[in-house]
């Protein structure tokens, strides 16, 4: 996950991301898509619209790098909140013109100490957490960032505080001509004359205008798609595996994955190449559990990614059961049953009741229970934090803020060698010091050394992990 060092210090209040958006009247919303709409139709997919960036920009910044605040105007604070999350900060725009209520907008945010100001609208379906990432590092060379739309205007603008006091009166000055084609072009040529820098992103279509229609038509159909039948990237981080990767790879074919893929991380032993035969993509990654994962994500295609360790296996009917729980637009993040071992085994069973309790005790799924969401989630959320342990901790807990977690009715078994290496109460009792030490802000280089002690073994897929399976 990006760290946002570029534009803020240690500290510092973060950056401000601001999503413009205006409150779905009937005849006062996307009146330009009226006529083929009807006015109740086009306030439903303005409303539609809005709901679809802020759940996306939340997720953006539910590491808490980033505030998210939503400027609206044409309702009250009261149909404000009933219309969105309780949980994201809202604040009523300026009166004006759109320039005017942008620079208000950063003004506050300025005055609040925000290193960086970023300002969305929300007719660009394609926007995400990847676009203000993309923003904010840019805003490190950059005193102003634009992401063009393809109509000529600009669905995210970003000044740095540093060159405030010249970029807003430069930038929404009146007289641009807002929401015509020149908008992008004027601007850019303002900030030359004032001397400022500037950044593009790539370009977005905005939905303003009934040729627009497709572009969300065409989110709305994905969305769709990964409801009804989830392509299921599955990767698996390895590291000197050969005993058991090809059973896991085997396994999540024989589930219904779309692909597997093993990122490995330097294996001095035939993990690639059992993986390859097995069916898997193998990709090389820099060796590191977090590296690994992330890598693996960035080269899969699906829709739905599942993150496996090389241990485990999926059941039979396990695409069945992600599909079901992400059927459920709420659920953030997906996750099977802990189970290690043999369950005719009296100790195995132990430690799988152990797991049990772990999670209804936490509340979360941990990387031993093969989690699962949503690749435009995974995106937003920024991916799994760089770090040495807790990543999967991590990211379930950003998820907990996005949605609800849901869990799967049946296990993906997994290998219960670390509790025989170590034993029961030894690695039950170091990992559940972990997660409380990580609640409560212990550095992660002292988790890390904790969880050291237990890792006897040249292994990234159980034995570099934050999981309660060293």
């Amino acid at each position: 996950m990006t760290r946002f060092a570029a534009v803020t210090r240690s500290g510092d209040t973060p950056p401000r991301l601001i999503v413009m958006t205006r409150y779905p009247v009937p005849g006062r919303a996307k009146t330009r898509l009226s006529p083929v709409l009807g006015d109740v139709g086009a306030a439903k997919l303005s409303s539609d619209l809005s709901l679809h960036c802020i759940r996306r920009m939340h997720a953006a910044a539910a590491s808490g790098e980033i505030e998210l605040e939503v400027r609206y105007t044409g309702a009250n604070a009261a149909q404000m909140r009933e219309w969105v999350s309780r949980l994201v900060r809202i604040r009523q725009q300026a009166e004006g013109d759109l320039g005017e209520r942008l620079a208000d907008a950063m003004r506050d945010a300025f005055a609040e100490k925000a290193p960086a100001a970023v300002a969305v609208g929300s007719d660009a379906p394609g926007l995400g957490g990847t676009h203000v990432r993309a923003a904010l590092e840019a805003l490190a060379e950059s005193d102003v960032v634009f992401g063009p739309a393809t109509d000529g205007g600009y669905y995210l603008v970003g000044v740095r505080s540093s060159a405030a006091e010249r970029a807003l009166p430069a930038l929404f000055a009146s007289g641009v001509g807002w929401g015509t084609s020149t908008v992008l072009e004027a601007s850019l040529a303002a900030l030359k004359r004032a001397s400022l820098t500037s950044a593009l992103l790539e370009p977005l279509a905005d939905v303003d205008r009934p040729e627009d229609l497709q572009v969300w038509e065409h989110v709305v159909s994905a969305d769709e798609n990964t409801r009804t039948s989830p392509a299921v990237s599955v990767v698996i981080p390895a590291l000197n595996e050969e005993e058991l990767v090809a059973d896991a790879v085997s396994s999540a074919l024989a589930a219904g994955a779309l692909e597997v893929i093993v990122a490995d991380g330097g294996s001095r032993d035939e993990t690639a190449q059992r993986a390859a035969g097995a069916g898997a993509k193998v990709l090389h990654a820099p060796r590191g559990r977090t590296s690994q994962l992330n890598a693996g994500a960035r080269h899969a295609t699906g829709d739905v990614l599942l993150f496996l360790h090389a241990d485990s296996r999926l059941p039979q009917d396990g695409m069945q059961h992600v599909k079901r729980v992400l059927h459920d637009p709420a659920v953030a993040l997906g996750a099977f049953r802990f189970e290690v071992g043999d369950q005719n085994r009296s100790q195995d069973r132990l430690i799988t009741l152990v797991g049990r309790m772990r999670h209804k005790i936490f509340h979360l799924p941990y990387g031993d229970q093969a989690p699962f969401l949503r690749r435009r989630d995974f995106e937003d959320l920024g991916g799994f934090a760089m770090m040495p342990v807790m990543e999967d901790y991590d990211l379930a807990l950003r998820c907990k803020r996005l949605g609800r977690l849901g869990s799967a009715s049946v296990s993906a078994p997994g290998s219960s060698r670390a509790w025989r290496e170590h034993g029961l109460v030894r690695v039950t009792l170091t990992y559940m010091a972990m997660i409380a030490g990580y609640r409560l802000g212990v550095p992660i280089s002292r988790l890390a050394a904790l969880h050291a002690r237990l890792s006897s073994k040249d292994r990234v897929s159980t034995h570099q992990s934050s999981n309660a399976r060293d």
